[in-house]
């Protein structure tokens, strides 16, 4: 059994190594352009798309001031123009983040250690399902949304604050083995041609032998907001915790290399060996690695000991890949299970199906300014909703 310098030693080997060996180098070139790697919308369908709506973005911006661009704006606290969203809210958008929700149920009858990785699989390959060109709507308070999974899980999703926005939900199994539930408060501003944003908030994964495991996620850049390509790129640091086991998995989006350093120096040289959009993270018990996890938030995720229950050569296992690993799409429950809450009532939303902007973007005034009067009534009733 190798000791625990060794796994060490495996985890920096991949710090700075190649994301996938079958990746086509066709896509390097690229990578130079945009600087940073990212997920690019490059289409022939997308670049048409992006056409038309910066030139509703520049109109917008000439009338709300141009200081947007130098200063910056939080963009939860003012209104956008809807050609910049898609038709459905933020609540039916969050359930195809976790379309992978398989790993979920794989994690039920593990160990521990299996059952962590199982989690960070579901987590970060949740990344790859938040790729989208257009922003969903922000939820107006009391706002719900319900659906099932494919393969039978349910889900429950509530506005429960405006501001600041933030959203929970919760997701079960049939069987009432796994719980996953949480909040998200979603802070995104924009300035200059970048938008910057994350969700904090708390994600909880519970078992029903009382095992629960909490994580954060990392922060998200869309640069070419205005002008140039358009690229998604997700980086930080994601910690994940299960207290009752004393396991905690540490994992690194987009690692750079020191700076100041040999490595940076040496990288900015050749940056054709530095691969953006990595993955690399390191799994301890009680202080100890125990195993260590590579590769790319847009395409995979191998862990390096694979997992106990079916790898007793412990070698490595690739347990998320996008082309092979399936998902199951969730969908909004219908008939007498809609309640009048239900974000897809929304007249904003229902008039952008339609692909009516005109009377989305009058729908869209009226909605905000309704919220904003029920939250002045809720004020000088002294009932407190913010929270």
């Amino acid at each position: 059994m190798s000791s625990t310098a060794d796994i060490e030693t495996e985890f920096k080997d991949l710090k700075f190594e190649s994301e996938d060996p079958e990746q086509s180098d066709e896509h390097e070139e690229d990578e130079k352009l945009v600087g940073q790697g990212g997920y690019r919308f490059d289409s022939a369908e997308h670049l048409a798309a992006l056409k038309l709506q910066r030139q509703q973005l520049w109109s917008w911006i000439k009338n709300v001031g141009r200081n947007v661009l130098k200063e910056g704006i939080n963009l939860t606290k003012i209104s956008l123009p809807v050609c910049l969203f898609e038709p459905r809210s933020f609540l039916e958008r969050l359930t195809q983040n976790f379309e992978y929700v398989d790993f979920l149920l794989s994690a039920i009858n593990c160990d521990p250690i299996d059952r962590m990785k199982y989690i960070v699989c579901f987590a970060v390959s949740g990344l790859s399902r938040q790729i989208s060109f257009h922003k969903p709507f922000n939820p107006i308070l009391g706002e719900t949304y319900q659906a099932v999974y494919d393969n039978g899980v349910k889900i429950f999703c509530e506005q429960i604050s405006h501001h600041p926005p933030v959203s929970s939900w919760q997701l079960m199994d049939l069987a009432n083995k796994v719980h996953f539930y949480g909040n998200g408060n979603w802070v995104a501003g924009i300035k200059g041609n970048s938008v910057k944003g994350r969700q904090s908030g708390k994600n909880c994964v519970e078992f029903s032998d009382g095992t629960c495991i909490s994580y954060d996620l990392p922060g998200l850049t869309v640069k070419g907001v205005l002008f140039g390509l358009r690229v998604l790129k997700y980086s930080g640091t994601m910690r994940f915790v299960d207290e009752k086991n004393d396991l905690e998995c540490i994992v690194e989006i987009d690692p750079q290399p020191p700076s100041g350093s040999f490595l940076s120096s040496w990288f900015r040289k050749k940056d054709k060996d530095y691969k953006p959009d990595q993955i690399v993270g390191k799994l301890t018990k009680n202080g100890e690695v125990v195993d260590v996890c590579s590769g790319n938030w847009l395409s995979h995720l191998d862990w390096n000991r694979g997992l106990a229950s079916v790898n007793q050569n412990k070698k490595s296992t690739r347990l998320w890949d996008i082309k092979k690993t399936p998902i199951s799409v969730a969908k909004g429950l219908g008939g007498s299970e809609v309640l009048p809450s239900d974000c897809r009532l929304r007249e904003d939303v229902v008039f952008l199906k339609q692909d009516d902007q005109e009377k989305a973007q009058e729908w869209k005034l009226i909605l905000e300014e309704r919220q904003r009067r029920d939250r002045k009534l809720r004020k000088e009733g002294g009932v407190d909703c913010e929270v």
